[in-house]
């Protein structure tokens, strides 16, 4: 059975040692041992914080998460589980959707100020804001761009 120290655990999900320890204290990380006064985390710790790192990147709330590691610990509302599952994926898909729209409006900025500059350094009129339209700047309308 592999072992990991604190460090070693905190460093891999870019968590503070105390973080960890917040974890243990509220229950989503379980039965730690120890070695001497250090804790060690054992490969299903590693594999319980790469979830949690999951969920809580993808805007899951400690509650959330502590209901979720509560059937998996204990059993309980199987359907209970699935429908905080299936809210969290709905909500991490409207998330996503929100970013692509984001960047289709930052690639419409970068292109806009890329010109701006090109045309300065050429000695040319600027470009017109208007020539920009967003839809040009989707990723099916990039792809369409570029096999061609």
């Amino acid at each position: 059975m592999s072992f990991y120290s604190m460090q070693t655990i905190a460093t891999k999900y870019d968590l503070a040692p105390s973080t960890l320890r917040y974890y243990e204290q509220i229950g989503l990380l379980r039965h730690v041992p120890r070695q001497s006064t250090h804790r060690v985390y054992t490969q299903a710790h590693d594999d319980r914080l790469a979830a949690i790192t999951c969920f809580k990147q993808t805007g899951m709330s400690l509650d959330e998460i502590k209901a979720f590691f509560q059937y998996e610990d204990e059993g309980g509302d199987l359907d209970a589980v699935v429908a905080l599952l299936e809210s969290h994926e709905a909500n991490l898909e409207a998330h996503i959707a929100e970013l692509k729209q984001n960047q289709v409006h930052i690639r419409r900025k970068v292109q806009f100020y890329r010109d701006i500059a090109a045309a300065a350094a050429a000695g040319q009129p600027a470009p017109d804001w208007a020539n920009y339209p967003l839809s040009d700047f989707t990723d099916e309308a990039l792809a369409h761009r570029h096999s061609n």
